[in-house]
């Protein structure tokens, strides 16, 4: 299960904590994103790594930054690789802005605009104005798990605004995105993740880990205060139902409508066997208007997506 120690959260958590000086930052600054693995949290800026903190014992972590990002071969800062003191970690958050810098014209040479088109997602849903209007709050992105042999773009979870008093009517997404036709087809295509998550659902066992890895998840992305919604006043947390059907959602952005592709896909066979799965309910998303913000609304079944297309 991906979740951090009771030391680490402290350390995020209390004032006087090591790492609290990035915690604070990333509340006041929404183009970062923290995300939660096993001991260890990524920071995600344009959805790439601009840093990752790992746990090493009690009050010790050691700190990366991927200096390939630096294409343009600027000075890079002196950084330290352990952090046990809070002024090792305010020397990471003072240098943010000058990484950012770099990351910025790592991507204009090397777009990845799938994985940040993925961390606006997540900022509109989990911390914009609106985030409390959402129905659905991301607690993951770029969610690859080895032990449970998992992939996927964005891990969430459905909470209707009709629902809010009662906590255990969360129900689990599992959301792929395609930024552009091309990334439609091929490994990564839609039938070919359909049948891979057909596949860890239907094993119980490396899907309730799924389950409680996204509880935990909520639970301490919550605690620290990274989730915008209104709490009910019995507030005891999220426990999600494994007995719930999925929803597997996929956000196809910047379709070209003069393109056949999409409708090739749609109209393949192989994909109706999908559409009234006993293991989940497969949806697409089309957005109100404009925005990212996802409501039930706005996703629809295949039989409605296609008359779309």
């Amino acid at each position: 299960m991906r979740a951090l120690s009771v030391s680490f959260m402290n350390d995020l958590l209390d004032r006087d904590g090591i790492l609290y000086s990035l915690v604070e930052r990333i509340r006041h600054d929404h183009t970062l994103m923290l995300s939660i693995r096993k001991d260890f949290i990524n920071v995600y800026y344009r959805g790439g790594n601009i840093l990752r903190i790992k746990e090493k014992g009690s009050g010790c972590y050691s700190s990366f930054f991927d200096f390939n990002y630096n294409r343009l071969d600027a000075p890079c800062p002196t950084l330290p690789d352990i952090i046990n003191e809070k002024k090792d970690c305010i020397a990471w958050v003072k240098v943010l802005q000058e990484l950012k810098g770099m990351m910025d014209c790592y991507f204009s040479l090397k777009c990845k605009p799938e994985r940040e088109f993925q961390q606006l997602v997540a900022r509109e849903n989990n911390q914009s104005t609106i985030s409390n209007q959402s129905e659905y709050f991301i607690t993951d992105i770029e969610f690859s798990d080895s032990d449970i042999g998992a992939r996927f773009d964005m891990l969430a979870l459905r909470w209707l605004a009709s629902q809010r008093k009662d906590t255990s009517s969360f129900r689990p997404a599992l959301i792929e995105m395609k930024y552009g036709d091309n990334a439609l087809t091929g490994n990564a295509g839609i039938i070919k993740h359909l049948q891979d998550i057909n596949s860890l659902i239907d094993d119980r066992g490396r899907y309730q880990q799924l389950l409680e890895t996204m509880e935990s998840q909520f639970s301490q992305l919550d605690q620290l205060n990274l989730m915008r919604f209104n709490k009910i006043s019995n507030w005891t947390g999220v426990k999600i139902d494994s007995n719930v059907k999925p929803e597997v959602v996929f956000i196809l952005a910047n379709h070209n409508p003069r393109s056949n592709v999409l409708k090739s896909i749609l109209s393949d066979s192989e994909i109706d066997e999908f559409e009234c799965s006993p293991d989940f309910d497969l949806k697409f998303f089309v957005s109100r208007f404009s925005g990212y913000a996802l409501h039930a609304e706005c996703l629809i079944s295949l039989a409605d997506f296609r008359k779309l297309i």
